[in-house]
């Protein structure tokens, strides 16, 4: 999904709005999984309204930002498979 602004009436004018289904909750923080080259990152987003399965973003990303959607939680679970691999 690339991340795009939506007009007010979802939250402030020029809100970045996701699908709540793309944010998760990694050690406490609220993060979204960012296209990157290599697969995927973790970056942290400070929300602001929830309303019909939508989540306001209000600082974290930027417009044209590419992110996971669908199945975001398989990639947090990836990303915990490797932390517990570590010395």
């Amino acid at each position: 999904m690339r991340v795009r602004l939506l007009p007010s009436g979802g939250g402030a004018p020029g809100a970045i709005v996701i699908a709540e289904d793309a944010l998760q909750s990694l050690e406490g923080r609220d993060v979204v999984f960012v296209r990157i080259k290599e697969g995927f990152r973790a970056q942290k987003v400070t929300i602001g309204q929830r309303s019909a399965g939508r989540v306001e973003i209000v600082s974290g990303l930027k417009s044209g930002q590419m992110i996971a959607t669908r199945n975001a939680f398989l990639l947090k679970a990836e990303l915990g498979k490797g932390a517990g691999e570590e010395e």
